[in-house]
């Protein structure tokens, strides 16, 4: 069972037309998530506040800037209008790994810890740009019946080196701290081998894509658009599209209260281990190898439910795991103690298990094939308002209950 589950992800058992395009990204997927690893809350979160003592603020711009950075989707959306896919994110590849690189020049005093953040927030919107064009270049090359699956190896390889690099780096820097400059070099040193992966693909159609989305108004092969014939924006969209109106109008609701609450709850974990010898090593296996670890297991299981599901109804089954996941992490939190903070992380990871797939692909339910980018730079840009406040909402919570005492630590 286990050699066919591992025979699955070889590209001989991708459907023919995938193969090319499945077996680049394949190598992009094994290599460039060791830098993104470099830049998850989980892990540059915990060394923020171990080795750089950053502020409360300047952790939760740390954990917000995955969601805010967002915002900057629909710039990308438009400056990738017109442009070869594949080299486009290339090149945002390309300067992202250069950006996880110089954070092992920063010092961890003074404007290092500023510095420190500004990369974090910097670099997830460079990685916001290369999600959306990513998205266009998977609507092109892989059919709907079949995309969640294949994409989903894709994720499933990319979450487990995400998972798997804490491992390494929490006991390094817990043996010593300034090792991290020498880690997060080596990190991008191995993530630019995404970057000639992606310069050599091809996308399907892509011709008459990038024709779409240059050509005038009065152009057949143009996307569609507006009564008036102007091109459909953030706002004609959410305006004549009801159903998905209706879809982001609840994305919104229940991602504020998901991103205040996991934001809120990260940093009660960190707090709680920053005293002990092992604290980057613990706080990192919490933060981002174990809800990463179960997020790799369920993936497979979403991705066939999205297959066969409408994303409408998708995401009422999906969001049952969130309740479960902020209840549990009431539970862990109102109790202090440590071996329960394992039970959230690890619901966390079904939660982002299902989460990681529809949030890529579930726009595409919605949108016709030639404004599949602008759905997404619209999902984007909705995440991104949400998490321009609801993090920080999160952690002012928190700070705000005062000074406590953690059962069984004495620690506050």
């Amino acid at each position: 069972m286990l050699q066919r589950a591992v025979a699955s992800f070889h590209p001989r058992s991708q459907p023919w037309g995938t193969r090319a395009a499945y077996r680049r990204e394949l190598v992009a997927s094994s290599t460039f998530p060791a830098a993104v690893a470099m830049l998850e809350g989980g892990v540059v979160g915990v060394m923020a506040k171990t080795v750089f003592d950053v502020s409360n603020l300047g952790f939760a711009t740390i954990a917000a800037a995955p969601m805010f950075a967002n915002l900057t989707s629909l710039f990308w959306t438009r400056a990738a209008r017109g442009r070869r896919k594949p080299a486009f994110v290339a090149a945002v590849m390309a300067a992202l790994l250069l950006l996880v690189a110089a954070v092992g020049l920063l010092p961890t005093e003074g404007w290092g810890p500023a510095g420190l953040v500004v990369a974090v927030v910097v670099g997830r919107c460079l990685l916001a740009g290369m999600i959306a064009i990513r998205s266009a270049i998977w609507r092109m090359n892989y059919p709907r019946t079949v995309r969640a699956r294949v994409t989903g190896k894709l994720v499933v390889i990319a979450t487990l080196l995400l998972g798997a690099v804490p491992l390494l780096v929490g006991p390094l820097i817990d043996w010593q701290p300034g090792l991290f400059r020498a880690v997060y070099p080596a990190a991008a040193l191995v993530g630019a081998c995404a970057v000639f992966a992606f310069l050599g693909m091809r996308v399907r159609q892509e011709p008459q894509l990038l024709r779409s989305e240059t050509a005038p108004p009065d152009d057949r092969d143009t996307a569609p658009r507006q009564p008036d014939g102007r091109r459909h924006t953030l706002v004609s969209v959410l305006r004549h599209d009801r159903h998905f109106r209706a879809y982001m109008t609840w994305q919104f609701v229940a991602g504020v209260c998901n991103m205040m609450g996991n934001t809120a709850f990260l940093l009660f974990v960190i707090d709680a281990v920053e005293h002990r010898d092992d604290a980057n090593t613990l706080g990192m296996l919490l933060g981002t190898t174990v809800p990463l670890a179960v997020t790799t297991a369920t993936v497979p299981l979403w991705s066939r439910l999205l297959d066969g599901t409408h994303i409408a109804r998708y995401r009422v089954f999906h969001g049952l795991t969130w309740i479960l996941g902020q209840s549990s992490c009431y539970l862990a939190a109102a109790t202090g103690q440590l071996w329960l903070f394992f039970l959230p992380m690890a619901l966390r990871g079904v939660m982002q298990g299902g989460g990681v797939i529809a949030w890529q692909l579930g726009h595409n339910d919605f949108a016709d094939r030639r404004l599949a980018a602008l759905y997404m730079g619209i999902h984007q840009t909705l995440t991104g308002l949400r998490g321009a406040f609801a993090p920080f909402l999160g952690v002012l919570l928190l700070a705000g209950w005062g000074p406590a005492t953690l059962p069984g630590t004495g620690h506050t």
